[in-house]
């Protein structure tokens, strides 16, 4: 029912001098729009006599926090004030159906939701719950009147699985207002601690060969022993897969996952367990968005790569995937360089973000790349059954992992060819269906650094890219960062042809070295100044790639646009079909407890100098 304002209310609203009829009409401004707090309450607490501001406390709610919440309509009270933690704010909004969603970022395994109402102990509130997997389809939990109190109540319902929560408020006892001052859901259980226990691991988890499907969590012990992992959708964590041998290098693979779901995880091992960590699988072919870095140059293990690391933590930032682009553990790619370069000082990072590899000079040093092989788990769907050259799709993008160090010549012939190797890219660029195609690798095909342009990877892949459409190109080796023009063969591309930027994004954190020429014409942007990573996002038929300073600036920013033919988006490639059969071949034991050497960071010019001239240098 809606009940009439009454005439005190409507006497205070209207201006004294305004009369009823053609006067309020013509000679008048307007009424301001009532909110809820124009009807006063009879008495309430108010937080100011508590000694400061009234916070949430839910019985009987093992509490999750809201992503995002949305409202069908709000007075200026708006839907975030229900998720501050401050019972002196509110959502407001008036008419029967108005509703509230909490968005939980992914599917969680929920029993109920608690609510303060705003105002709770002079009225009772006709109200609605409905969850959702997919934040489309609703499907409704309870129904019912809320108590008359102010304090935070919890109702329950039978558990179910959902990522949306929806709060229907069909008015109240006095009046068509719909308020709520706190509200969350509520878990079947608490979720897991994100604190790690017991000895700490040697080498933390970190993520390889994220799918659709499947994901390998890969991680170290001190000594030996048979470690598993629980994981699941959220914080659900309902399943348990064992590493199956005992040993101190391990790679756990996690199976029958969905698309594009977040999923959390806890290592078990030796009497140690990791705290509650999450990561996102790889999204279907029918996928429109997907964010992703790229870096090269970065394994360092020093200040400047720290500094880099610290930005791309951000929020902001944090993508589904990153790439590295090679010189991954300098200076030579050792066992204990990468430990010491790449996965102790980006632990944090990549226990929630997979990172998808290409090898760089600097990893050739030691056995032809062999320890880089040792700690990564890529994936290695080419004849040859190697992971120094691969592709995997994520969501729109199709990407394309190529070794150029086989181009160049520091790969033997038992090792990779780069026959072989452009046989099977052309292959793989022939079968791509989806609408972008993004190729990376160490040696970069346009550049006016110190090292300058690699004509054999230009010249030999070059034209794959050209006739097969790839988007954009991505390389390091450059201790800088440099943006071509759209290049077709060895120009720029005229106004006729589809021509490639091809970029140069080797400013992880190796020392940044000067250019000695002038820039050239058919650069579009370069800066050998400012330390950073790459930042890309495809959106439909939009990819936008921006240079992220290590001081948390824009540096450049690059925008592509294409029209999508409507069956690329819906066709599956047969990566989709086959991703699992695809199984790494990297080891997963060690022989032993081993003492590694502390390895000091490789924070000179000279100790990220070329193999060749190391000792050249002044």
């Amino acid at each position: 029912m809606v009940h009439n304002v009454p005439a005190a209310m409507r006497n205070r609203l209207l201006g004294s001098t305004c009369l009823l009829g053609a006067w309020l009409v013509t000679g008048c401004e307007s009424p301001p729009a009532p909110t809820d707090s124009d009807f006063p309450p009879a008495s309430l607490p108010t937080p100011a006599a508590e000694g400061g501001e009234a916070s949430l406390t839910a019985s009987n709610c093992n509490v999750l926090a809201a992503k995002a919440v949305t409202a069908s309509a709000d007075d200026g009270n708006v839907p975030s004030n229900t998720q501050d933690d401050d019972l002196a704010t509110r959502w407001s909004a008036q008419g029967t159906g108005v509703w509230l969603q909490m968005d939980l970022g992914n599917v969680q395994a929920l029993t109920g939701t608690t609510i303060a109402w705003h105002r709770g102990n002079e009225r009772q509130n006709h109200f609605v719950l409905s969850t959702s997997q997919d934040g489309v389809t609703f499907t409704q939990a309870y129904a019912g009147d809320s108590a008359l109190n102010t304090s935070a109540q919890t109702t329950s319902f039978s558990s179910r699985n959902a990522r949306y929560v929806r709060i229907t408020v069909n008015g109240n006892t006095v009046n068509d207002w719909s308020s709520i001052a706190e509200t969350r859901a509520c878990a079947a259980a608490a979720p897991p601690s994100t604190s790690d226990s017991g000895t700490a691991l040697p080498r933390l988890p970190y993520l390889q060969s994220v799918k659709q499907t499947s994901a390998i969590v890969a991680f170290r012990t001190a000594t030996p022993c048979t470690p598993s992992v629980r994981y699941g959708e959220g914080t659900n964590l309902t399943s348990t897969v064992s590493a199956g041998v005992a040993g101190t290098r391990h790679a756990v693979k996690l199976s029958g996952l969905s698309a594009g779901r977040t999923y959390g995880y806890v290592v078990e091992a030796c009497g140690s367990r990791t705290g509650l960590r999450s990561f996102q699988t790889s999204t279907l072919s029918t996928a429109t968005r997907a964010h992703f870095t790229a870096m090269g140059d970065f394994g360092t293990g020093g200040s400047a790569q720290a500094k880099v690391m610290a930005v791309m933590a951000q929020p902001a930032w944090r993508s589904e995937l990153l790439l590295a682009l090679g010189d991954n553990a300098y200076p030579d790619g050792t066992d204990a360089e990468f430990q010491a370069h790449l996965f102790t000082p980006m632990a944090g990072l990549l226990r929630e973000v997979p990172m998808f590899a290409t090898p760089g000079n600097h990893e050739y040093v030691t056995n032809q790349a062999q320890p880089y092989l040792d700690n990564l788990y890529l994936p290695a769907n080419n004849p040859a059954g190697t992971e120094r050259y691969y592709s995997f799709d994520w969501g729109p993008v199709h990407f394309l992992s190529l070794d150029s160090n086989c181009a160049v010549g520091l790969a033997s012939a038992d090792r990779c060819t780069l026959s072989a190797q452009r046989a099977w890219a052309e292959a793989d660029l022939a079968a791509n269906t989806r609408p972008w195609t993004v190729a990376f690798f160490h040696h970069p095909s346009w550049s006016s650094g110190e090292h300058g342009s690699q004509l054999t990877m230009r010249r030999q892949f070059g034209p794959l890219f050209e006739k097969y459409g790839v988007d954009l190109v991505l390389t390091g080796h450059d201790h800088d960062y440099e943006r071509s023009k759209p290049m077709f063969g060895d120009a720029m591309a005229s106004s006729t042809q589809r021509g490639i930027p091809y970029l140069v994004v080797g400013s992880g954190g190796a020392t940044l070295r000067a250019f000695a020429t002038p820039q050239p014409t058919w650069s579009a942007e370069r800066d050998a100044a400012a330390y950073g990573f790459l930042d890309v996002t495809v959106d439909g038929g939009t990819l936008v790639a921006r240079l992220i300073t290590s001081s948390n600036t824009v540096r450049d920013t690059l925008t592509l646009k294409k029209t999508l033919p409507t069956a690329a988006r819906v066709q599956a490639s047969a990566l989709e079909d086959a991703e699992g059969r695809d199984t790494p071949p990297a080891p997963v034991d060690g022989p032993g407890p081993r003492v590694d050497s502390p390895v000091p960071p490789a924070d000179t010019a000279e100790s990220v100098a070329d193999p060749e001239d190391r000792f050249l240098r002044p």
